[in-house]
């Protein structure tokens, strides 16, 4: 059996691995060196009555200031390329949308490794393994 290329391997795992993140809404840090180390993906805006959700595909620029959140983010890719900048006031911030792993499909993934290599070397050691034919 010939022993697959990294890259092989990379696109079979590559999906699942994907599905392992989402993007979640947190609240708006406090602290200064907070809100800098966010990977911010969009925010969530309110003006008392209704809430915005404002998502990009790339966020080119994030500046925090002590009383607003200047943003510069990118929607599409090639020619149907748009950006978009917004000065928003921290006070009608409701929300940053920052993306996550999410534990449910990471669980289940990484169960999924476990209980597949566990039976691999369970057949190897018992011997069983070459008696199955496919």
């Amino acid at each position: 059996m010939n022993k697959p290329t990294r890259l092989t391997v990379l696109f079979l795992v590559l999906p699942f691995l994907a599905g392992c993140f989402t993007v979640a809404t947190v609240p708006v840090p406090r602290t200064q060196p907070e809100r800098e180390a966010l990977s911010i993906r969009g925010v969530v805006i309110t003006d008392g009555t209704t809430e915005e959700v404002v998502q990009y595909d790339e966020i080119l620029e994030a500046t925090w200031t002590p009383s607003s959140l200047s943003l510069i983010g990118a929607n599409g890719s090639g020619e149907s390329l748009t950006t978009e900048t917004r000065l928003i006031p921290i006070t009608e911030l409701r929300g940053v949308l920052v993306r996550s792993l999410n534990a449910g499909p990471t669980s289940a993934i990484v169960g999924g490794m476990i209980v597949g290599a566990v039976a691999v070397i369970a057949l190897l050691v018992t011997g069983k393994g070459n008696d199955y034919r496919f």
